[in-house]
């Protein structure tokens, strides 16, 4: 596979040292000096450079100098699009932008990502994930998108906004990072002549900000009623296991329709809790030895139970055991999960780089979750996000904890209408 192939399929690849992509980047750049260097007046030899180096361009469109690319070809704009000077689109990945979207001055739009670690930045190197912007949309100057988001249509994006999380639909958002202020009214994302916000709107609004957007007031972080969720103990921890493999069920059934169970042998479920998933995951490869750990006395004796026969079948085996440091030789599993137990890693980046020991090459692992770090989550979802003190990664992060860990290729998976993800890292 070519460093090319590799960027295109989201996966680390050498952006600093390979010699077609150096080509490609060095021909973009001189056509972008030529742009930039072209009098303002000269309307048809601009729009004859940009219809020739944008991957997709609508009839009607304008791009003020100077502007920079990478390569041109991944950039896609609708009609109507307007960029004012300055504005740079890093576009190892595709960069799709819809109709009537405007952007301010001094913006940028980042697909690239680098590795965390020194050694492999400095050996050139990274990644790119794709940005995506939808119709009416206004950006404000100096605003910086990072590489995977998603913007919806009819938003706004406050002035000196970097863009980290995905943005839906019909709201103005701003801040670094960026985040939702409001919803905007019918009458500003109606189709019209006049701006979508007055900027004096903006300015009252970022004013109070922080007051609506306020943490909530600081509560005990493991024990409730229920249980406690980050490490089940005593009756109520076994109750709320019991809970869990009936709640985890719906967003677990859904992820393991990507696992491709065909020729695995050996697999590993990470925070087993209750034991549902272990079972599953034995009815998908019943002729696999399936493994679970976990760190709660409480949730091995659950797991065991709830999987006694397939235990005493040699089929399935659950250790006590933790994420950190794990009983394990390295190369052992085909197949490893982990249903909503991410959110307690005490380490995550060093634990995903544990999982990825353990992982064979080319094994699979699924991190399983049923709310992930997106905008418009329900403030319900948001205060106990803050209670339980859950780590709770965007798409984007999620990328970035995973090539940092060194998983050769990493597939984000939403369900539509959900919040619901699954990340796919391939070792």
């Amino acid at each position: 596979m070519t460093e090319k192939e590799k960027r295109d399929h989201g996966m680390i690849y050498d952006a600093n040292y390979d010699e077609e992509l150096q080509k490609e980047l060095m021909r973009t750049k001189d056509i972008c000096f030529e742009y930039n260097m072209l009098r303002p007046s000269d309307l048809e030899k601009k729009k004859e450079i940009m219809d020739a180096l944008l991957g997709k361009t609508g009839e009607n469109y304008a791009i003020m100098a100077p502007f920079w690319c990478d390569y041109g070809y991944n950039i896609k704009i609708g009609e109507r699009f307007y960029a004012n000077h300055n504005c740079v689109i890093l576009d190892g990945g595709r960069v799709t932008f819809g109709d009537d979207v405007f952007i301010g001055p001094d913006c940028g739009f980042y697909t690239a990502g680098h590795p965390l670690d020194v050694a492999r930045r400095n050996a050139g190197l990274e990644y790119a994930s794709p940005i995506t912007v939808g119709n009416n949309v206004w950006f404000g100057g100096g605003v910086r998108v990072m590489p995977g988001v998603t913007i919806g249509d009819n938003t706004v994006i406050g002035g000196g906004s970097v863009v980290t999380h995905d943005i839906p639909s019909g709201v103005l958002a701003a801040g670094n990072p960026c985040r939702i202020i409001r919803e905007l009214t019918e009458e500003e994302t109606g189709q019209s002549d006049k701006p979508v916000l007055d900027i004096s709107d903006l300015s009252e609004l970022m004013a109070g900000a922080d007051s609506a957007l306020e943490k909530v007031e600081e509560k005990p972080k493991d024990d409730t009623i229920l249980g406690n969720p980050r490490k089940p103990e005593g009756e109520d921890g076994a109750r709320m296991l019991s809970r869990m493999n009936k709640s985890h069920a719906p967003v677990t059934e859904w992820a393991l329709t990507f696992l491709n169970p065909e020729g695995v042998k050996e697999m590993l479920d990470i925070g087993c809790g209750g034991g549902a998933t272990i079972r599953r995951l034995h009815n998908l490869a019943p002729e696999a030895k399936v493994t679970g750990v976990d760190y709660s006395p409480v949730s091995v004796q659950q797991s065991r139970e709830f999987n006694e026969e397939l235990i005493r079948e040699a089929k399935v085996e659950v250790y006590e055991a933790s994420v950190e440091e794990m009983p394990f030789e390295d190369d052992t599993f085909d197949r490893i999960t982990t249903v909503e137990s991410f959110y307690f890693w005490p380490d995550p980046q060093e634990n995903l780089k544990e999982v990825r020991r353990v992982l064979k090459p080319g094994g699979h692992f699924f991190l399983i979750a049923d709310i992930y770090g997106k905008a418009g989550l329900d403030e319900a979802v948001q205060n106990n996000i803050e209670l339980y003190d859950l780590f709770n990664p965007s798409k984007e992060e999620f990328l970035i904890l995973l090539r940092n860990a060194g998983f050769a290729a990493v597939k984000i998976h939403v369900k539509d209408g959900t919040d619901w993800i699954c990340v796919e890292g391939i070792k």
